[in-house]
């Protein structure tokens, strides 16, 4: 029973660090949140937070949306992972009769009109059951991927599910069944609660708001909404809630060094970054277009994909301003964001936000502490191929040692290999052997001009296979300067296994 106790008050916690995490959005620029709610009535399941838009937000994925209702569930374990099957359990969400399909479904018969501009949203600490077809079905966006679902006839496997789902819900049609569901996100392996509590903090700092210090698991916040909705208060405006900090004495003021930036990001991944829409000036949201590291196979031409990477470049270039840039996204879409904000273009003074152990870095070179960094900054290996080949495999070891793996892959999968390159940064492999930023292009630059020696030695007219494990800043400043190596191919490494445990073509730049 104790244990039951301590579970329910780590769920209230996190519960309560949630409708924080939405609250002050309120109070951060660029947000179309208009009120915020806790402990809602009428959204049938989905009442624990709910979010209200005006004027509407833009889904990544198209459509106007109004309203978000969440659930929230936290585990003290990891016991269960979402499976297709699992959507139609009510234990899965701790409920006695009602699953999380039937939940969804009773709030589409209760207003059918608004249904399709709200998103209704689990936030649940369980994984993903990658040996389940939910794992194919679910995109980075969180929702069911409808064009997959509804492939094939009723004898496979997305015709079972299907039909199930239909039964489930007491449905015959597969038009009301892909309203439904077109609605859903699931945002499964949510953070933990440190995270949560990190994730916060920079929410409140941006919003004007006390932080809640590193020796204090909620500060104040946590108590002051229950208190709330004990006195008949649970639904606030931005005004309204500003006034409530105000006299609590937690509301701070907003930074106007904030302010100085122009703020832009790349997502493409959800998890650290469920609110970076609004957390900045404009955005490319690229959740929809992948499925774990792989782009989906609608948005695999890249079009769509460039467009909207061009989109914000052009946007960045022509802010004349100091520019802080956050990317959540894979290396692959990193690197072709740093292509596209190419240094020639003059002009730029980007500070990229690196996420590390120890929380985000600001990295900008600093050109003139240059004597910092003493080279040669990589062990360079390389090693005679196919002598008829024109192709060169180039590893990058920064984070962890991808060797033994990369020269593996090649052996097995890439011919016409001339040429195999092996580079290691000098300070040790880790999540701290890059420094920053500074360091960071001076290791680069020394890499393309050694790269380049190479090739012209080797007679390397082909293509450069490029294998890297390294952080996303890295990959960004590469972007920048890879054009002298002429053609390249990302590859990227399958660490969900969502395919086959490797390396895969990303990228072509």
């Amino acid at each position: 029973m104790a244990n039951n106790v301590l579970a329910r008050q780590a769920g209230d916690d996190y519960q309560a660090k949630f409708f924080w995490l939405h609250a002050s959005r309120l109070n951060i620029p660029h947000t179309c949140v208009k009120q915020v709610a806790w402990e809602m009535n009428g959204t049938f399941g989905f009442d624990d937070v709910v979010v209200y838009y005006d004027p509407a937000s833009k889904d990544p994925s198209g459509g106007d949306v109004i309203q978000e209702c969440y659930q929230v569930k936290f585990h003290v374990d990891h016991k269960r992972g979402f499976t297709w099957e699992s959507l139609m359990e009510p234990e899965f969400i701790g409920n006695k009769t009602e699953s999380i399909l039937q939940r969804l479904y009773k709030n589409y018969e209760n207003d059918p009109a608004s249904f399709k501009n709200k998103r209704y949203i689990l936030v649940n600490s369980w994984g993903l059951d990658y040996s389940n077809q939910l794992s194919i079905l679910l995109g980075n966006n969180g929702g069911i991927r409808l064009s997959v679902l509804f492939k094939g006839g009723e004898n496979s496997v997305n015709g079972k599910i299907r039909k199930e789902w239909k039964e489930h819900l007491g449905i015959s049609s597969d038009d009301v069944l892909s309203e439904v569901l077109s609605t859903l996100r699931i945002k499964h392996s949510s953070d933990d609660e440190s995270r949560l509590k990190e994730n916060l903090n920079n929410h409140l700092l941006i919003s004007g708001l006390e932080t809640i210090p590193a020796d204090q698991r909620s500060g104040k916040y946590n108590d002051l909404i229950r208190n709330l909705h004990a006195a008949g208060r649970n639904i606030f405006t931005k005004d309204e809630l500003m006034e409530i900090c105000k006299q609590e004495k937690l509301y701070v003021g907003i930074k106007e060094a904030e302010n100085l930036f122009f703020k832009a990001g790349v997502r493409s991944f959800y998890r650290g970054a469920e609110n970076l829409h609004n957390e900045v000036d404009c955005i490319a949201c690229l959740l929809h277009c992948f499925s774990g590291r792989f782009v989906l196979d609608e948005y695999s031409g890249m079009d769509f994909i460039n467009s909207e990477i061009d989109k914000l470049s052009n946007l960045i270039i022509s802010a004349k301003s100091p520019v802080l840039l956050n990317l959540d996204t894979h290396l692959s879409i990193a690197m072709l964001f740093g292509k596209n904000l190419n240094p020639k273009y003059g002009g730029l003074d980007i500070t990229v936000v690196q996420k590390t152990f120890n929380g985000n870095l600001m990295w900008k070179p600093q050109f003139e502490n240059k004597e910092m960094y003493p080279s040669p900054f990589w062990n360079i290996d390389n090693s005679n191929g196919d002598e008829k080949g024109s192709d060169m495999v180039l590893s990058l070891s920064v984070t962890h040692d991808i060797r033994a793996d990369v020269s593996d892959f090649a052996t097995t999968n890439l011919t016409g290999i001339k040429l195999n390159v092996e580079a290691v940064i000098q300070t040790g492999v880790g999540a701290t052997s890059i420094k920053d930023a500074t360091h960071a292009v001076l290791a680069l630059e020394e890499l393309i001009a050694d790269i380049r020696l190479l090739k012209r030695k080797h007679g390397i007219t082909g293509k450069v296979h490029l294998f890297m494990s390294g952080p996303n800043a890295l990959a960004f400043f590469l972007g920048q300067r890879i054009s002298p190596l002429g053609a390249v191919t990302l590859y990227e490494y399958d660490f969900e296994q969502q395919r086959s445990l490797g390396y895969h073509a990303i990228l072509d730049l």
